[in-house]
């Protein structure tokens, strides 16, 4: 009987531990997510500042990287501004890090947030060590303001504003092959982009909307003629704002 009602007891003690130990989990509805970092991407052998937008995230403990190798700084948390009231696209709260990258890091990087109630799925953030990476230059919204860029580079920006353009000439030859890629919503971005090649005289050579993969433009394209050319840039719905942004890739 001692050792049925001992047994019972351990039982009982087991249960009711359990049953405190699930009730401490955290629920799956205040897991951190995040949905876009600005910007989008950094330049090794520099200390970047990154804004991480997200659900969940004004509680933020700490932001770590796969590579231990990088430090991230929690300098401000709370409330981020909702511009096209939809926060589960956008997110409606961030965490402001000073990030120490490496200079030999080489390849994107994955982070995640973690708060008290568990961790973020990894986010990418992009690190470019082939190209330049430039910052786009306002105001560049026309033919006339076009800001001069030299082929192969990385353009770094973003369409801040309803019915904003950007423009960039460059110098290109007859026969040469050139690719123009948007790196924006398939990283987190609230751009749709469309993405246009002029002609010196303002005739359009190519456009791309949408690809097979999503929202992302480009354009593979082989210049018809030795002279300038423009690379004309927008959101599909003249959307545009702090989170409209890109990495435009030109090469």
């Amino acid at each position: 009987m001692r050792t049925k009602s001992f047994i019972a007891v351990m039982i009982l003690s087991i249960s009711s531990t359990t049953i405190a130990q699930e009730k401490k989990k955290p629920d799956k509805k205040d897991t951190p997510r995040v949905a876009v970092v600005l910007p989008l991407g950094v330049v090794p052998g520099k200390t970047a500042k990154l804004a991480i937008r997200g659900r969940k995230l004004a509680d933020a403990t700490a932001v770590r990287f796969k590579n231990g190798r990088i430090t991230a700084k929690i300098v401000s948390k709370g409330a981020a501004p909702v511009p096209d009231k939809n926060p589960d696209k956008v997110g409606d709260t961030q965490v402001v890090v000073e990030a120490a990258i490496p200079g030999d890091v080489a390849g994107n990087l994955d982070f995640v947030v973690v708060t008290p109630a568990g961790e973020s799925k990894p986010h990418m953030l992009l690190v470019e060590t082939r190209l330049p990476v430039i910052a786009e230059k306002e105001p560049n919204e026309g033919f006339r303001q076009a800001q001069p860029v030299k082929l192969p580079v990385v353009i770094e920006g973003s369409i801040d504003r309803q019915r904003d353009v950007d423009v960039f000439r460059f110098e290109g030859k007859a026969g040469q092959k050139i690719v123009i890629e948007v790196l924006a919503a398939r990283h987190g971005s609230a751009l749709d982009s469309i993405v246009t090649l002029y002609d010196a005289a303002g005739q359009q050579i190519a456009s791309s909307d949408d690809t097979k993969d999503g929202l992302d433009s480009r354009l593979d394209v082989v210049l018809p003629a030795t002279g300038v050319y423009h690379i004309a840039l927008i959101d599909a719905h003249d959307s545009g704002g702090p989170i409209h942004v890109y990495r435009l890739l030109a090469r």
